[in-house]
């Protein structure tokens, strides 16, 4: 729950007449002493802190908003705070300034933004990490920092990348990548979101020079020269997008990658069984998929926008001049000649040239139709899109042919076990194969046959386990040549010191 972190009254701060001070007092408390030093302030600084703020910003919270000269503040003895007695500055409003600062201070306190803590005799005031997250979202939010677009685009690439290297090592970086994709996805959402609402203020501009400023601040500066050219340079859509999906099909093509990525994801307790860790790896490749191949949708969008507000600013510019008084001066001597024609009261007026009278035709499908009354707005409950079940189905479907795909270590024992005899050594082109199952469990057994001639350590369950109970060695100059599939061959026979002696 949302105020199961947060305080019920934390945001009541910026519901009253004194928000602004309220707001610029919380963005300063926290870029000073907690957004990256390990510092532990004592209410003397933040006191401190929030006198010099409301000497800044004296225009937010005195009647007259008269800008004033405030008393500088030092500490005294056992550290309490005292005025310095400056000549130039306003006692009263000195005063009033202090008054203030304890104030906010201590509803600081009440509303959770802030919490005193006691180390013996010293106090220092923290601030708690649900106010924190919410101060560092909008400190974000008030400055306007562009994400690192063509790190996130470059992150998402190399993690799927290194997974075909190294699966299980790097398998942790599928589940980053998943959420650099969706943090890239919500990135270009918020351009296009910005560039709405840019075009909303545009048309809601009483005048020209609100327009212009809102092109040449809003859309110029922050949006077209930092997130848009962000997202058509270092960071564009289809600069890694044919790499980035080519790498996702190898991952769901190979069965040993989405098996080692599940062991590591089981390991790393981000599941808490083998069934739900190879759903979460399903679920990371399905979140990369979708938003690369929507990508396109979106920078449409965005250049639709781009391109209809370069045309409103283009415009804009082209016709402001026209809208000063030249019209109105070349127009005065035809107001003037009308002015004596409605005086003369003349009924037949000619004028040189070749220009009709006008003649009004009769038609009555040019007759206006009358308005229809305005509907009124009525609440309704919202319906959900039904869920398509197709798309039930075939997730489902990929959900157990992954499953199927996925051998476990115990389905290649029992293959083992049912085909090697317990004396002596078998080649692999004597071990049959008969069903789709048969054969998944001959091509993990053959991945761990010759990872181990490589000299690999036991890396997975399943060559651990087979360690365990049989010896597996690869044969020169021998393949396996059937129904099935042509490999390099090899032999598996059984430990004997785990064998039964009674057998």
């Amino acid at each position: 729950m949302l105020f199961g972190k947060l305080h019920t009254d934390i945001f009541t701060v910026f519901s009253g007449s004194n928000r602004l001070i309220y707001e610029i007092i919380v963005a300063k408390i926290y870029e000073r002493f907690y957004q990256a030093d390990l510092y532990f302030p004592t209410q003397t600084d933040i006191l401190r802190l929030i006198y010099d703020q409301l000497a800044e910003q004296s225009h937010l919270w005195r009647d007259d908003e008269v800008p004033v000269v405030l008393d500088e503040l030092a500490l005294g003895k056992g550290r309490r705070i005292k005025r310095r007695g400056n000549d130039s500055a306003d006692p009263i409003a000195s005063s009033d300034a202090m008054m203030r600062a304890r104030h906010i201070y201590h509803r600081l306190i009440a509303t959770g933004w802030l919490e005193p803590i006691h180390y013996g005799l010293k106090i220092t005031v923290d601030m708690p990490s649900g106010a924190m997250r919410l101060a560092e979202f909008l400190s974000e939010l008030k400055v306007g920092v562009s994400e690192q677009l063509g790190g996130l685009v470059v992150q998402v690439k190399s993690g799927l990348e290194a997974l075909h290297t190294k699966a299980r090592e790097n398998a942790l970086g599928l589940h980053k990548a998943a959420r650099d994709a969706a943090s890239f996805g919500r990135y270009m959402r918020s351009v296009l979101s910005a560039l709405r609402e840019i075009d909303k203020q545009v048309v809601a501009s009483e005048n020209i020079g609100d327009r212009l400023k809102h092109y040449f601040e809003d859309f110029v500066e922050r949006v077209l020269l930092q997130d848009y050219a962000a997202i058509t340079t270092t960071s564009h859509p289809y600069r890694y997008r044919h790499r980035i999906i080519e790498a996702l099909n190898r991952l769901e093509d190979s069965i040993a990658d989405t098996g080692a990525i599940a062991d590591a994801y089981l390991e790393a307790r981000l599941a808490t069984d083998m069934a739900g860790a190879r759903e979460l790896v399903h679920d990371d490749l399905q979140r990369i998929r979708s938003v690369f191949d929507q990508i396109e949708d979106a920078f449409e969008a965005i250049q639709q926008h781009r391109t209809r507000l370069e045309t409103r600013l283009r415009n804009t510019v082209r016709y402001a001049g026209r809208r000063s008084g030249g019209f109105l001066l070349r127009s005065t001597s035809v107001l003037l000649t009308l002015d004596r024609l409605i005086a003369a009261r003349k009924a037949d007026v000619t004028l040189p040239g070749l220009i009709e009278p006008r003649l009004s035709p009769l038609s009555p499908f040019l007759l206006a139709r009358p308005r229809n009354a305005r509907q009124p707005i009525v609440g309704d409950v919202l319906a959900l899109r039904p869920v398509n079940p197709i798309w039930e189905l075939r997730k489902n479907l990929e959900r157990i042919h992954i499953q199927r795909l996925s051998v476990r270590p115990e389905q290649v024992l029992h293959f083992l076990e049912s085909r090697v005899p317990r004396f002596g050594e078998t080649p692999a082109s004597r071990l049959w194969i008969d069903t789709i199952d048969d054969f998944l469990a001959f091509e993990a057994l053959r991945l761990v046959a010759h990872s181990r001639a490589e000299g690999k350590p036991h890396d997975t369950p399943l060559a651990a386990l087979l360690a365990k109970h049989f010896t597996l060695a690869p044969i020169a100059d021998a393949v396996v040549d059937n129904d099935w599939l042509r490999c390099a061959d090899f032999s598996v026979a059984r430990r004997q010191d785990v064998t039964n002696p009674g057998n």
